[in-house]
């Protein structure tokens, strides 16, 4: 967007490039998953600091702080991830039902595999004679915003009216 070579774009970044405008669209809810095997094998004992800093996640980019983000929400501290990155949304699907690590889905992405049970949430350790951290939600909600240049253009006002509508079906 600052550097021009597009006119719209849909952003985590609810400040404005210079001459754009911003509005917010809604949330994408991302949720922690990993094979049922995975669970078993890295999370036998529950999903905290410890098991965390073990476990190999997934990031899609160095620039992915998603997982960095629900661990810390998690824990409430800052754990070190070993991780593999996979820049590929499709690719990053496919290594966590093949049990290579966990990581934060677009749940509309995730929910067949959700539903056949070949991806499982992972929730904090919560055992019977614990109380669950109430701060703690399971889903990562990231705020999107649809920016586009403040050129009166009837194309650009299409472009941004077609995307609310997708946003509004498909975002919290």
């Amino acid at each position: 967007l600052s550097g021009g070579a597009v006119l719209a774009a849909v952003t985590s970044s609810a400040r404005p490039a210079t001459g754009f405008t911003s509005r917010p669209l809604g949330a994408m809810r991302y949720i922690a998953a990993a094979s049922p095997g995975f669970v078993r094998q890295h999370f036998a004992q529950g999903v905290d600091a410890a098991a965390l800093a073990r476990a190999p996640s997934l990031v899609f980019s160095n620039k992915d702080e998603l997982q960095i983000r629900w661990v810390h929400r998690l824990c409430g501290c800052h754990v070190e991830l070993p991780r593999h990155t996979l820049p590929s949304s499709q690719a990053f699907v496919v290594a966590a039902v093949a049990g290579m690590g966990w990581g934060l889905h677009p749940q509309s992405l995730i929910a067949d595999q959700l539903q056949q049970g070949t991806l499982v949430p992972l929730l904090p350790n919560t055992a019977p004679d614990t109380q669950p951290n109430s701060r703690f939600q399971a889903p990562l909600d990231v705020p999107l915003y649809g920016q586009h240049a403040r050129a009166n253009s009837a194309l650009l006002d299409g472009l941004s009216q077609a995307v609310r509508a997708a946003a509004r079906a498909t975002l919290v």
